[in-house]
């Protein structure tokens, strides 16, 4: 085979290896997007179940403020009451004060006309016609007291149905939220997942485009030694540095995140990976 020859199949054989780094890469890159979209995907989800817990707070504190208000107008209602009742028992008092005073004058009256018998009788029968008067005034009294304490019965238990206290209830908001964040929490951890796997592929993805920077490399190379442009010697010295660029490539990835970081300087870097190299 002459030196043409054999350059050309060197060059056949480099294109070969170009293809199937190519076909390789594509298989990455498809694999990436396929990431990207699931980790939006789940991203997107658990922003909406954010959004319905938010929403169910939002109900929590509206129904909070409608049972601070049912809360405050239940208040006055019962100072009308107690204030009703006072005024019914200021009435009841007065009565008996008013009934005590008529009580007092009668018997300082009876004192004056005491002193004749005709006065006497008059004021017996005055005292007897009096007592039947009394005794009248006190059924009457007591028929309306029973008139007055029936009616009061039942409204009291009309109030008692009617003012009863307000419930501050949120169970069913309770119930949805704990649902929500039970699957927001399942969503994170697929998430992770995804990320975690995603993370891989990115580092993948780059050890590829190294191995077909190797090929590439390793190509021209062997165009160059078929062609005699380089010795052998330079060859197997050059391809080696080539090849350890891919067998150490996440330790060269980490002492370049180093730099990225500002953990080292340039020179730290250069310094380290020359030492990987050239080892």
């Amino acid at each position: 085979m002459g030196f043409f020859d054999k350059a050309l199949k060197k060059v056949q054989d480099v294109g070969e290896n170009i293809a199937a780094s190519a076909n390789n890469v594509k298989t990455v890159v498809e694999t990436s997007v396929q990431d990207t979209m699931e980790i939006t995907g789940l991203k997107r989800q658990i922003r909406e179940l954010e959004k319905e817990m938010d929403a169910q707070y939002l109900q929590i504190g509206k129904k909070y403020a409608e049972f601070v208000a049912d809360m405050d107008d239940a208040e006055p209602e019962t100072a009308e009451n107690e204030a009703a009742e006072a005024t019914e028992s200021s009435e009841v008092i007065d009565e008996v004060k008013a009934e005590a005073a008529t009580e007092a004058i009668d018997e300082v009256k009876a004192e004056d006309v005491a002193e004749t018998v005709d006065e006497a009788k008059e004021e017996a029968a005055d005292e007897t016609i009096d007592e039947v008067k009394a005794e009248d005034t006190a059924e009457t009294i007591d028929e309306e007291k029973e008139v007055s304490e029936e009616p009061a019965e039942d409204k009291v238990t009309e109030e008692s149905d009617e003012d009863e206290e307000p419930v501050f209830d949120v169970s069913d908001f309770l119930t949805i939220i704990k649902q929500d964040q039970a699957k927001k929490k399942e969503l994170e951890n697929q998430l992770a997942e995804v990320e975690k796997r995603a993370k891989q592929n990115t580092l993948l993805r780059e050890k590829t485009k190294a191995e077909e920077s190797f090929e590439q490399e390793k190509g021209v190379l062997d165009k160059a030694l078929a062609m005699e442009i380089i010795s052998k010697e330079e060859y197997e010295q050059k391809l080696n540095i080539a090849r350890k660029k891919v067998e150490n490539f996440e330790e060269i990835k980490k002492i370049e995140q180093q730099f990225e970081m500002g953990i080292i300087t340039k020179e730290e870097k250069d310094e380290k990976i020359n030492a990987i190299l050239n080892a």
